[in-house]
């Protein structure tokens, strides 16, 4: 059996119908035409004014398309596909009940693929269960989507789990561990560098902001991971965050030897760069350094 690690909090939306990938691609930030059944990808939803409203995996399955996306946020992301919904022919559907999520880290997933080929988002269909590797980051793992409890020849030993520290391990910072979202642009939180983000697919919801901040180099803020230098037991959270004696932003998320802060750009001594020294008032910081990371 293949070790699964079981999350009850990721949900599943079903959009289907005639218009359901015009509509889709005319609302999220990535490019519904790079979907097919053999690809997902990784998208968000915004508002208007490009603030963040949900962001979630899309993979074409069952004549539609599936989102995976955090409990958290999941009414919104409901309430936001049915308010641009109009006249399109397409159902929305909370389909959570029919299926179970879970993640395998690699290097556990080639049996899955039956390749060793695997480029981001690469999608494998079995029957009534898929899988496809995370489409944000290379070496992360597979997503799976089952109703069954296996995924093509592999019968699944599903533990709880919702692999957090594999995933603050490789400096991602997932938006539902954001406490007050209202407080960021979703480019500060790099989806653009996760592959999130289409900047050549033309309009969507919230696009003039999100382009205008990319294009013109004005993102103001970013979050940044960290590791500490040396373990111990205290909590950083609000701890200000120094780069040559001055304060350049603060902790907003801890979790044993992973932090992650927000840093403000303009009051860096020079631009960002992945070899700058960052510390606390009492610990020095060592930046997480990750290869999708484009400082």
């Amino acid at each position: 059996m293949l070790k699964a690690y079981l999350n009850k909090d990721i949900k599943i939306v079903k959009v289907s119908g005639d218009d359901a990938k015009v509509y889709l691609n005319n609302i999220i930030t990535n490019n519904v035409e790079q979907i097919n059944t053999k690809t997902s990808i990784y998208s968000c939803l915004l508002t208007p004014q490009g603030k963040f409203l949900a962001d979630f995996f899309i993979t074409n399955f069952e004549d539609g398309y599936f989102l995976l996306v955090h409990s958290k946020f999941l009414e919104d992301l409901i309430k936001g596909l049915n308010f641009y919904k109009l006249r399109s022919k397409i159902n929305i559907e909370d389909i959570s009940h029919l299926y179970k999520y879970c993640f395998i880290p690699n290097p556990e997933i080639e049996t899955i693929f039956e390749t060793s080929i695997l480029n981001l988002g690469h999608t494998s269909i079995s029957n009534s269960s898929y899988a496809f590797i995370d489409p944000r980051i290379a070496n992360l793992g597979a997503h799976i989507i089952t109703s069954n409890n296996s995924i093509g020849k592999n019968k699944l030993d599903l533990v709880k789990d919702d692999c957090l520290e594999h995933y603050l391990s490789h400096g991602l910072l997932s938006m539902y561990l954001i406490e007050d979202l209202s407080k960021f642009y979703p480019l500060e939180n790099n989806l653009h560098m996760l592959n999130s983000v289409d900047f050549k697919k033309g309009c969507y919801v919230g696009q003039e902001l999100t382009a205008r901040m990319k294009l013109r180099n004005k993102i103001p803020r970013t979050i940044i991971p960290f590791i500490l230098d040396l373990e111990n037991d205290k909590s950083y959270i609000k701890n200000e965050i120094l780069e040559n004696d001055t304060v350049v932003g603060e902790i907003i998320f801890q979790k044993n030897e992973y932090l992650f802060g927000h840093i403000t750009f303009r009051k860096l001594s020079k631009d960002m760069s992945l070899d700058m020294q960052f510390s606390l008032k009492d610990q020095k910081l060592k930046i997480n350094q990750q290869d999708w990371l484009n400082f």
